[in-house]
């Protein structure tokens, strides 16, 4: 027997089989990959040299914070559309004999360390309806082999807070890398993605991800043993970071863009063939085996509904990209830990999801340049027509409302027909709706709220159409 699924009136994201009739249905899923939309360099003095391919972004009060790791800290840019980036002089982090310059501050003076050894810095906005105003913004860092979170009120003068006691399932794991923590609105817990291993009865011994939970995040409280994800296919990559987060138009579905780490076992002859030979050969080693000559990565999309099951699509999300001297190196593309919500460039169009990517790792002499990439609103994956038409049905739904709003994109000739069906058979259809928005209302032959609360299909004839969600309203 299958259940209705209430839906109400949030968003549903089309990128598993959750809502999906599999057997009724027979639009496929089609993973979207982002566009280049643009790259800037940060080239004042304070950011060259940076030893780190690791960032994070936040957006809060319309403005995009982005944090990079240069060589002499951490450094923050802002802007409000993603493509004019300006660099505040927050006069707290002395450099070459001024303050002039965007460093923000930590306060380590409850730790003992230096302010050195960071790995994996990653700002987040905190959702806790317990957390105090000025910790609202926090930082959780890999320091000296220990997750350490740090507050703020601003988001530029940080102070200790103390460890984080996440218990990877492997023992002794050094939190390599980016571990990710937020306040899960949804499950009502705060959540942290950590970096671990994972072995196989064989003996094989990959880089892994494991998902820990706790309703607090004050120090010294423990968090049960993290336990590892589990994908729906069984290749043995080697998962990096990991970048998962509550999809901010959906928190109730988690997204992830985890780094698959590839590792050429030693120099053959496609590195070659690759721009920059000489520098790559030269960090390969004499003997050609050292992994940071002869690894390469890119970025995988996964989707989850609980945190732990997940949906991982196997071909990259975002490739290393057209060759040039400085990528198709191991960090490449290594997803920024944020999405943010820009408008776009053409007038009158949707607003977009942008993301940074920092280019230039193992270049130190140079400074960082980010490449943006663009992608549509809820646009990693789409119910997908082939031709000459294709068909989606859901399973029973429960939503709220009279009005369903769609995110599609159909070609001038291709349509959806949409129709809504209840158990008695009554029935509610729409014209053949076509266009590109990600915000479509469907204009059917009659009030469907006489349907709302009450479980009924939707189905979907598709011609040369993608549809990636839906709400009801």
């Amino acid at each position: 027997m299958i259940f209705p699924i209430t839906i109400g009136s949030r968003l549903e994201p089309l990128w598993d089989d959750y809502l999906i009739d599999t057997d009724a249905t027979t639009a496929k899923r089609v993973l979207h990959r982002p566009s280049l939309s643009g790259v800037v360099t940060f080239d004042r003095p304070w950011m060259v040299g940076h030893n780190s391919p690791y960032m994070c972004l936040i957006q809060t009060g319309g403005v995009i914070r982005l944090y990079t790791m240069p060589k002499k800290g951490i450094a923050v840019s802002e802007s409000e559309d993603g493509v004019s980036w300006r660099h505040p002089e927050l006069g707290l982090v002395e450099f070459e004999g001024s303050k002039k310059n965007s460093l923000i501050r930590f306060d380590y003076s409850e730790t003992g360390y230096e302010p050195c050894g960071f790995d994996g810095f990653r700002v987040f906005v905190d959702e806790s309806p317990d957390c105090p105003a000025d910790e609202r913004i926090k930082a959780i860092a890999n320091m000296h082999d220990r997750l350490q979170v740090y507050v703020s009120s601003d988001g530029y003068t940080f102070v200790h807070k103390g460890e984080v006691p996440v218990s990877p399932v492997c023992e002794n794991t050094p939190y390599d890398s980016i571990n990710t923590v937020f306040w899960d609105t949804e499950a009502g817990k705060y959540k942290a993605f950590v970096r671990d291993y994972f072995t196989y009865p064989d003996g094989e011994c990959i880089r892994a991800i494991s998902c820990g939970e706790s309703a607090t995040l004050q120090p010294k409280c423990g968090w049960p043993r993290s336990t590892f994800l589990r994908y729906d296919n069984d290749e043995r990559w080697q998962m990096y970071i990991n970048s998962v987060m509550p999809y901010f138009r959906a928190p109730h579905v988690y997204i992830g863009f985890p780094s698959r780490y590839v590792i050429h076992k030693s120099w053959d002859p496609a590195f070659d063939e690759l721009c920059g030979r000489e520098a790559r050969r030269a960090r390969a080693g004499e003997d050609g085996t050292n992994r940071l000559g002869v690894s390469v990565s890119d970025t995988l999309f996964m989707v989850s509904r609980d945190g732990y099951d997940w949906v991982r699509y196997p071909d990259a999300f975002l490739r290393p990209g057209p060759e040039h001297p400085t990528n198709w190196v191991y960090g490449s593309v290594y997803f920024p830990n944020g999405l943010a919500q820009t408008p776009s460039l053409h007038p009158g169009c949707d607003d977009e999801l942008s993301f940074w990517c920092m280019e230039n790792r193992f270049f130190t002499d140079l400074p960082p340049t980010l490449s943006r990439y663009t992608i549509r609103m809820d646009g990693f994956v789409s119910r997908s027509s082939e031709y000459p038409s294709s068909r989606l049905v859901t399973k029973p739904l429960i939503f709220d409302g009279g009005a369903l709003h769609v995110n599609m994109s159909t070609s001038a000739w291709g349509s959806v027909v949409f129709r809504l069906r209840d158990a008695d058979g009554n029935t509610a259809g729409s014209a053949a709706m076509f266009g590109d928005s990600t915000d479509k209302r469907v204009v059917f032959d009659g009030d469907i709220s006489r349907f709302a609360g009450r479980p009924v299909t939707l189905e979907c004839d598709m011609r040369d159409a993608d549809l990636y969600s839906i709400r009801f309203a």
